[in-house]
């Protein structure tokens, strides 16, 4: 959650007249530590806002009571509730929690209508989502608000997709989200709570029974009451507290701490079954420049592949771009200086991207995979120790990235690490290929690195197994990885 919780309330913040929207890619971003954490898009490339919605209506009744929990859990893993006023008492802290969001008086329908509309901009068409449109078969789980402003939650027939809507009056809407009840969000920095994509945004707890939910915010002292729905759906209301003064800022992160910290949910007795606790991440330790690439070195292979050792099919085959190294270097000038001019910020760890420079004539082109006019390059800095990702489309839009080498002279093993086309070629090997939903695929290798296509933007897929070959054909490498489609 932390960071992504971070960004989300502070899009829901905004006082702009103007619909964000959200898919769990952008969820997933800040968790990943691969090359593509820093692209940028320039031209044509699509920009998607980083958010997700908590939403609220439908309420467990809290005439339930229970000061010592179940026999044998421990008091402060319990709640009180008072069966007279309704009110929460945290028996971890004896705190009393604030009580939850209104209940919205606006109707099913009048909910449906208002946020319909800005539904269907954000249909999710992956192979995962199945769940349609938002229409009146979507049953609204939770709404919260007032007249003019609106929280609300919908689920899809088959339960399998939340979407969150959030309005501040009729006609205006504020953040929107869609996310899986099914589906793991694949995150790798321990921040966002495991479970469902639904659960990285803040809908949803990941466990049954559930019947009452704290959340704790910055700077607050009282946990707040969320507003509970069957299958453990919450909400805190609309995001009025998002404005709530910060003092934690962090200087070296440039960021300010989560507005969320902590979410408890607890069954019908009190007993707490759930529990997410931000814990702010250790700074990665800066890696000196005087670390350089360590490339694979290249094997020449004896036998070429054309036809997959294992299935007989035909292989297809990744090519190379006809352009020149210069001609290159030319081309990525645009996202290079788009870098250099506000769209890549300086990393307060790893300021080794940004002191590599411009791309010049001194940068050396690594590999270059497609054609004259869609392409997609690996650049090395002269000082060995950056490498820029950079992708041309027809339609001169451009992706484009930097990323310092780690400390062991790679760019992250892909087996542990998120990757998007391209990866460092594993010792001894001299071809090879990946599997894709299209079939194989022999990728392009030079210079210590592979690209096994050319593409700028999202695949609709999120894992591929890659083999290599040594010089006599012989298999020798062989994982599944998953892959950033962000």
């Amino acid at each position: 959650m932390s960071n992504d919780i971070e960004r989300m309330l502070i899009a829901a913040a905004d006082d702009s007249d103007q619909p964000l929207h959200t898919d769990v890619d952008q969820i997933l971003a800040h968790g990943r530590r691969s090359v593509r954490r820093t692209r940028i898009a320039v031209g044509a490339t699509t920009v998607l806002t980083t958010l997700a919605v908590i939403g609220g209506a439908t309420v467990w009744s809290n005439t339930l009571h229970q000061s010592d929990g179940m026999a044998g859990t421990p008091k402060g893993e319990t709640i009180s509730v008072d069966p007279k006023t309704g009110k929460v008492v945290d028996n971890e802290t004896g705190t009393t929690a604030q009580a939850p969001p209104p209940i919205s008086p606006l109707s099913d329908a009048e909910v449906l209508k208002r946020c319909s509309s800005f539904a269907s901009h954000i249909v999710d068409k992956t192979a995962t989502d199945k769940a349609g449109p938002v229409n009146a078969r979507w049953k609204v789980i939770l709404k919260s608000g007032d007249q003019q402003h609106l929280n609300a939650l919908f689920l899809a027939p088959d339960k399998s997709v939340v979407f969150s809507c959030t309005m501040q009056d009729g006609k205006h809407g504020r953040t929107f989200g869609r996310h899986s009840t099914v589906d793991p969000v694949l995150d790798k920095s321990g921040q966002l709570p495991s479970g469902p994509q639904a659960a990285a945004a803040g809908t949803m707890i990941p466990a049954a029974g559930v019947r009452q939910v704290l959340v704790n915010l910055s700077g607050e002292k009282a946990p707040r009451q969320a507003l509970v729905a069957d299958g453990g759906f919450y909400t805190i209301g609309y995001p009025e507290w998002t404005k709530a003064d910060r003092s934690d800022y962090d200087p070296a992160s440039g960021r300010f701490g989560p507005f969320v910290e902590r979410i408890r949910a607890y069954d019908a007795s009190g007993k707490r079954l759930y529990e997410w606790k931000y814990t702010k991440p250790e700074p990665p330790k800066q890696i000196p420049p005087s670390v350089k690439i360590k490339a694979a070195a290249p094997v020449e292979p004896r036998t070429v592949l054309t036809k997959d050792p294992e299935t007989g099919k035909p292989l297809t085959v990744v090519p190379f771009s006809p352009l020149s190294d210069q001609q290159v270097r030319t081309e990525c000038k645009a996202p290079d200086d788009a870098y250099f001019s506000g769209g890549g910020s300086k990393d307060a760890v790893d300021q080794r991207p940004y002191d590599a420079g411009r791309i010049n004539p001194d940068w050396k082109v690594a590999l270059k995979v497609g054609s004259d006019k869609r392409f997609t390059a690996l650049l090395v800095s002269p000082g060995e120790n950056v490498l820029a990702w950079c992708y041309r489309a027809e339609q001169s839009a451009y992706d484009y990235t930097r990323k310092g080498v780690e400390a062991d002279g790679t760019f992250g093993d892909p087996v542990k690490d998120d990757f998007s086309m391209w990866a460092m070629v594993p010792n001894g090997v001299a071809q090879i290929i990946v599997d894709l939903p299209t079939g194989p695929v022999r990728a392009a290798i030079s210079n210590g690195y592979y690209l096994w296509g050319t593409t700028g933007g999202s695949e609709n897929f999120k894992q591929v197994r890659v083999r290599g070959y040594d010089a006599d054909a012989k298999l020798i490498y062989d994982q599944k990885i998953t892959v950033d489609a962000s």
